[in-house]
């Protein structure tokens, strides 16, 4: 099946889901490659750190962020990194009064080499051995997951 059918047969919140992911995915992109972090770090600090719900049933609407951003990273026609991926599902979540994390975080492996990584944690996943995060020393932390 063609992506524009796909689209179609999406339901008209996650045709909005997919376009937010699209546009955020687009200027965190552009923001990660032409602003200073610490403009980028600010920001998010500044104007994403209240406005947190007091429900906690927020599993559909988290694995609908998660679905759009995966659906915009496969649709735009360049390679998204993680840290612009971790930036525009922190501000979907926020948006949304939904408690989130963004981490960015450093490993050593073989051969003296670094990586680096950026994720996304809203309190309610699992961190195993298994994780793609785990092993990684956490270096910039912004957000909180309490109320």
């Amino acid at each position: 099946m063609g992506r524009l059918a796909k689209f179609w047969f999406l339901t008209k919140r996650e045709k909005g889901f997919l376009f937010e992911a699209i546009v955020l995915l687009s200027l965190s992109t552009v923001c990660v490659k032409m602003v200073a972090f610490r403009e980028i770090d600010r920001f998010l600090r500044t104007h994403w750190r209240g406005g947190i719900r007091g429900d906690t049933d927020h599993k559909h609407e988290i694995r609908l962020v998660q679905r759009s951003l995966l659906r915009a990273a496969n649709a735009v026609p360049w390679k998204s990194l993680c840290l612009s991926r971790s930036i525009a599902e922190f501000i979907m979540l926020r948006r949304r009064g939904i408690p989130a994390v963004l981490y960015a975080g450093a490993k050593f492996s073989g051969h003296s080499s670094l990586h680096a990584h950026a994720w996304v944690d809203t309190g309610l996943e699992t961190n195993d051995k298994s994780s793609d995060n785990f092993g990684f020393a956490t270096v910039i932390r912004i957000g909180n997951t309490g109320c």
